[in-house]
């Protein structure tokens, strides 16, 4: 009998020290989630912290100061798309059709002695040199050579009117803001003159105003331009979008 209450009450005692041990793994277990989510909720906040930050760094951009050559420089390159009245697009939304049209009217002004008489009133231009006036501006294909709204395309042409006597159309930048990246905000004045007008394209309206038949201002523009790394430290750019203002 007394044999018996002493096995009893070992297995008594085995009992609670089993007890008492799970609690505790149960509680160290605990402890480690509770310290494995702080850490995580720790993470969290200061990836937070980072995106937020990145944000107010970008609403804050800093302005460049542009020397008089780079001002003349940028002046020159908006002034491509607006002589050639380019339409305003979203980042990778511009058509086949606005950047064929870019292309051929951007040829016809800058590069007329590339295009072939058809007849009294009528020129063409080959489909390439259209494809790499796209290419050096966007830095894009043009997906297919085709018929748009303005330009005939046949067999590896786009057929153009001859005509002459149309507005002098030019731009000049106002400001350019650094993105990082090689990306950078523009601030785009657009103005228009008479076919006959030989002031300075890179003057002001104080100085036009001396002279007859100014310029006007007809546009203001948002751009996002981009370094072109191919440019062999020509500091070449290439446009990302264009929007009205």
């Amino acid at each position: 009998m007394m044999k018996k209450s002493i096995f009893t009450l070992l297995v008594m005692l085995c009992f609670m020290l089993t007890v008492l041990c799970s609690c505790k793994s149960d509680k160290t277990n605990s402890t480690k989630t509770e310290n494995n989510v702080t850490n995580t909720e720790k993470e969290n906040t200061t990836a937070k912290e980072n995106v937020t930050s990145a944000k107010e760094e970008n609403k804050t951009p800093k302005e460049v100061q542009l020397t008089s050559e780079e001002k003349k420089k940028l002046d020159t390159f908006f002034s491509n798309f607006s002589e050639a009245y380019l339409e305003p697009f979203k980042s990778e939304s511009i058509t086949d059709d606005a950047l064929i049209d870019f292309g051929v009217m951007h040829c016809y002004i800058n590069n007329r002695k590339s295009f072939e008489t058809v007849d009294a009133a009528n020129l063409k231009v080959k489909s390439e040199l259209v494809s790499s006036a796209v290419q050096k501006y966007f830095k894009k294909n043009i997906n297919e050579n085709k018929s748009t709204k303005q330009y005939k395309y046949k067999n590896g042409y786009y057929y153009v009117p001859a005509a002459d006597g149309e507005a002098f159309t030019f731009s000049q930048i106002e400001s350019l803001n650094e993105l990082g990246n090689n990306l950078y905000t523009a601030f785009v004045n657009v103005y228009s003159a008479s076919s006959g007008w030989t002031g300075n394209v890179h003057g002001t309206p104080g100085e036009w105003k001396k002279g007859e038949d100014a310029p006007e201002l007809t546009g203001k523009y948002k751009a996002t331009i981009q370094k072109d790394a191919n440019s062999n430290g020509n500091n070449s750019y290439i446009l990302i979008d264009y929007a009205k203002r």
